[in-house]
């Protein structure tokens, strides 16, 4: 098989799984958890710092939706019910009464970043299910990509990493090993994405998303030069930027713009079904990708430049590459080593004698 037909096949296979992972779950989860829509997306503040915007929540059936924990504090279960009134606003609150009348049963619900409560009872028939875990921000991945100009930006980054063959010089030899530290740069927004699940404060929130960006950064400089093969580093490089800082840098912009996802298209509501698709746009949205296209931008010139001049031999990213891949420096030899004397049978025909070899470093896979 042709190898550019191989590397199609190879980032389509990738870009199938990663759509599959984060739509095709939910259709197992539907049936596992009894509920029409198992994982949904938090797109509103209200229920700040308990759930925040952008988390994905895994919504499961309630035994009995006329016995529903209660409560203004934590002993109050946190439902997702269609909102009152004929809507198809689907809201993430906290149940913190109950109101039994004449056999029907429905139930006071309030946000709990929300100073009073919601205005109209939930009937026990509008509660789809009860909110059993939440993973902070990743939600926002699946929220840009349900628009035409989001879903457009990850297929560039895929473009990008299909054609860098194409585009830049052929690789070079290998030299030294990998060190695994390498990795410690891009492990930092990971954790700071878990970190998420601890933290309340609004100030460190915010803190601790400019952290994973700036060393996100520095992983982008350290990926190409740790990786003999590049294309694994290209493929971590193209997972990390889509599914940890883009959603990362979604989240900077609710922080910093006060944008949520509940402005980014015509569609009411606190929560939205990773199933739906395309949404329409809103002109909120545009200003939430410019900021997110400025967050990403520097580290896809990074990362391109770095894996360039690595490819080229260029300094000082050909001695970073064989420092941190525990590579000796290429030096000459010395005058008397048997290498470098000249051949005087060659000198005495008159023949130009052969230039001095240099030492390189070990070939090691």
């Amino acid at each position: 098989m042709d190898q550019r037909v191989k590397e199609a096949l190879k980032y389509g296979i990738a870009f199938v799984l990663l759509i599959t992972v984060f739509f095709g779950g939910s259709y197992v989860l539907k049936g596992v958890l009894g509920t029409e829509y198992p994982m949904m997306v938090v797109v509103s503040q209200s229920m700040v710092p308990t759930l925040g915007v952008g988390d994905y929540i895994i919504v499961a059936k309630v035994p009995d939706v006329k016995q529903i924990p209660v409560g203004t504090n934590t002993d109050g279960e946190i439902i997702v019910f269609l909102k009152p009134g004929g809507t198809d606003e689907y809201i993430v609150h906290r149940a913190i009464k109950r109101i039994d009348s004449g056999g029907s049963v429905s139930y006071v619900t309030k946000g709990d970043n929300n100073a009073f409560a919601d205005g109209s009872p939930v009937p026990s028939g509008n509660v789809m299910g009860k909110v059993v875990g939440n993973i902070p921000i990743i939600g926002y991945f699946s929220l840009f990509i349900k628009t035409l100009r989001g879903f457009g930006l990850v297929v560039a980054f895929m473009a990008i990493i299909f054609l860098l063959d194409y585009i830049l010089p052929q690789k070079r030899p290998n030299v030294g090993h990998f060190n695994v530290l390498a990795l410690v740069p891009t492990l930092v927004a990971p954790a700071v994405v878990v970190s998420f699940w601890f933290i309340s404060s609004n100030a460190a929130h915010l803190s601790l998303d400019m952290v994973a960006i700036s060393t996100w950064y520095i992983s982008c400089l350290i990926l190409p030069l740790a990786f003999h093969d590049d294309d694994s580093a290209s493929m971590i490089w193209l997972y990390d930027i889509v599914l940890i800082m883009l959603p990362i840098a979604c989240d900077v912009t609710w922080w910093t713009l006060g944008i949520t996802p509940s402005n980014w298209w015509p569609v009411l509501g606190g929560t939205v079904s990773v199933n739906w698709f395309l949404l329409p746009e809103m002109p909120s949205f545009g200003v939430v990708f410019d900021s997110v296209l400025k967050t990403l931008l520097p580290g896809v010139v990074i990362f391109i430049v770095t894996l360039f001049a690595k490819r080229r031999g260029w300094e000082p990213f050909d001695s970073w590459q064989r420092r941190l891949r525990g590579a000796p420096k290429v030096t000459p030899m010395t005058e008397t080593s048997a290498t470098t004397v000249p051949d005087q049978a060659a000198s005495s025909r008159g023949e130009p004698s052969p230039a001095p070899r240099y030492e390189s470093a070990t070939e090691n896979a």
